[in-house]
């Protein structure tokens, strides 16, 4: 049956099946398959938008509304079953956490479903048991974007360091053969040299001259020599065809390097975030990535946890502390696509620019969410089935899509390119520094000069 299933929906569906096989809930005392009408349940209700939301009115009331409350409804009014819902008591949730909170009205058999969707766990099927998915999503890190790298060593980008430092020591190796060569022409009057031929100059004259020399080479301004020797000839024009092949390359790549907007290293994996000295991530205390992290002993979660452990902070009891967390731009957040794009969107709206951005699947979880339901209970089976009958009309995925925002610039996956934009002062900034260097060494020299021969 899994060799049908192609693609990432695939992959996705095969983990909700083995997920559902290996915890739907059988039992021989179930009802016999005809529906569930006249059935009564307990439901929970919990506050956690965008997917469910519990709005208070005045004397106790409220109401419950989103894409997870929807599922009870519709089932309801298909298959004719009563419900009440049991809103989790708010200071079970200050002292507990909203997942822990959840989970014991579970346990406590207060409620007979739980809309505080769940991964299915081994650990949590001795205390509840497990419906048929509600959703299936994959895990992704909602990270902060990082700075950008300063536009003041744009020049510097084209190459590594080790590429500018071979060409530093070329340039110096080349400079002092040139400058020994004809050093040696100039003290050879036999030579026919126009150039050198009966005067002797120094060797710090010599080698000014060919640094001028090499200097308007690589910058493509062909200051001229006439030397008639071979050897300085064929010394020439091998530097020549090198300086040809690096000029080329550099000013081939120096407009992207100016123009595009490079980022310092940021989290991109599992790998970053336990190599990473300033983010950390933030997890729901008591949720199934919480767990895995903080319980795990692997090398790369083990430095993961040690962090958290060193930031208790990191592990929040409640969304809303979660999404303090988040937008204080300190934590990297491990969760579904679906609610990264909910709160890339509240950000948006707050602070009008796009701090975060997505990275792609972790390999931690397949997000195969289910209702949690109460252990034991006769009728979970077939409850199960008739949400696979819900499953399959495809009504989840649209309830779930109208709760949600659009997909914003925020999450659009825009290349620039260099031609997509002129150059700007601010690309620029590190040729005017360097001229204004320039400038100013060549104003202190003058003034220096002046000193010497005046005074």
């Amino acid at each position: 049956m899994f060799t049908l299933l192609r693609g990432k929906r695939g992959n996705q569906l095969q983990v909700a099946i083995t997920m559902f096989m290996l915890f739907y809930p059988l039992s021989s005392n179930s009802i016999i398959r005809n529906g569930l009408s006249g059935a009564y349940f307990r439901v929970s209700a919990h506050h956690f938008p965008p997917y469910q939301l519990l709005i208070y009115g005045a004397n106790g009331t409220f109401r419950y509304v989103g894409s997870t409350p929807n599922i009870i409804y519709w089932m309801a009014e298909k298959f004719n079953f009563t419900y009440d819902f049991f809103p989790v008591n708010n200071t079970e949730i200050a002292k507990l956490g909203t997942v822990l909170a959840g989970l014991n009205q579970i346990i406590n058999k207060e409620v007979d479903i739980s809309t505080l969707c769940f991964l299915p766990t081994l650990e949590r099927t001795q205390y509840m048991e497990f419906s048929y998915p509600v959703a299936i999503e994959s895990y992704k890190f909602m990270v902060p974007k990082p700075d950008e790298e300063s536009r003041l060593w744009g020049p510097i980008r084209p190459f590594q360091y080790s590429v500018w430092g071979c060409i530093l020591l070329s340039i110096v190796s080349v400079m002092a053969i040139f400058s020994y060569l004809s050093w040696c022409y100039s003290h050879w009057p036999h030579l026919p040299n126009s150039e050198f031929y009966g005067a002797k100059k120094n060797m710090f004259t010599i080698f000014g001259s060919y640094a001028m020399y090499i200097a308007s080479v690589c910058t493509n301004q062909g200051l001229n020599i006439n030397v008639r020797q071979t050897s300085f000839r064929v010394m020439a024009g091998m530097w020549l065809l090198a300086a040809t092949v690096l000029v080329n390359c550099y000013s081939g790549t120096l407009m992207s390097s100016l123009t595009l907007t490079k980022f310092k290293p940021t989290v991109n994996s599992l790998e970053d975030l336990a190599a990473s000295q300033d983010l950390t991530m933030t997890a729901s205390a008591n949720s199934v990535m919480a767990n895995t992290v903080l319980n795990s002993t692997s090398a790369t979660f083990k430095a993961i946890g040690d962090a958290m452990r060193r930031k208790p902070e990191s592990i929040y009891p409640t969304p809303e502390k979660g999404v303090s967390n988040i937008f204080s731009l300190k934590y990297v957040f491990p969760t579904v696509e679906s609610y990264i794009a909910y709160l890339i969107n509240i950000d948006l709206k707050q602070s009008k620019k796009c701090r975060f951005h997505v990275t792609g699947r972790i390999p931690i979880s397949e997000g195969a969410f289910t209702l949690g339901l109460q252990k034991g209970n006769t009728l979970n089976p077939l409850f199960s089935e008739k949400l696979q009958f819900l499953w399959e009309t495809g009504l989840m995925i649209n309830w779930l899509k109208n709760n949600l925002p659009y997909v914003d610039k925020c999450l659009a996956n825009n290349k620039e390119t260099a031609r997509q934009k002129p150059i700007k002062l601010v690309d620029l900034t590190s040729a005017f520094f360097i001229l204004g260097i320039g400038v100013s060494l060549a104003l202190l020299s003058f003034l220096m000069e002046v000193f010497y021969f005046h005074f």
